[in-house]
């Protein structure tokens, strides 16, 4: 089962932040636009919008496509949304059969001001392992993989952010 986003507030598997030279507006404004997200990611390269919509709001959802390297494809839902602050997604169905190993997999991505040019940006992943096998895992490889991919995530988005405007 998904996780609510009242379940947010435990401890989380793993954090990452970034500092990108951006004003929160133009960093959120980017964070809601989910057609942007190939542009950022390492490795999606194709959005499905299930909702019709390219832009983040609570009940969205959205389908990332991996076509090379490990291919596949995972379906994101926003549970909950609050403009120029958070918004926390949840993994409801994946391809690589994640959601076999862990439970309640959510991500916190939230922004914050450091000052008028410079906004923080943080992602921070909850879930249970599902057995004791998946708590192996999730301690040897797993938390870290998923880590290093999400500060991959955030310094795509400040390469995107940080270009000069066209």
């Amino acid at each position: 089962m998904v996780g609510e986003a009242g379940n947010v507030g435990k401890t989380p598997q793993w954090k990452v932040e970034i500092r990108i030279r951006a004003p929160i507006d133009r960093v959120w404004n980017a964070v809601e636009d989910i057609s942007l997200i190939p542009r950022y990611h390492p490795e999606v390269r194709e959005v499905e919008y299930l909702s019709d919509t390219t832009r983040r709001a609570k009940g969205v959802s959205y389908r990332c496509v991996i076509p090379d390297g490990r291919t596949g494809w995972c379906v994101e839902r926003v549970v909950e949304h609050i403009p120029r602050e958070k918004t926390i997604i949840a993994f409801p169905e994946d391809s690589w059969g994640l959601n076999q190993l862990i439970d309640q997999f959510l991500t916190e991505l939230s922004v914050e001001d450091v000052d008028d040019a410079t906004t923080l940006v943080r992602i921070r992943a909850f879930y249970v392992p599902k057995t004791w096998k998946a708590r192996v895992m999730n301690i040897l490889r797993l938390r870290s993989r998923m880590r290093r991919r999400a500060l991959q995530t955030l310094e795509g988005l400040r390469r995107l952010l940080e270009k000069p405007e066209e």
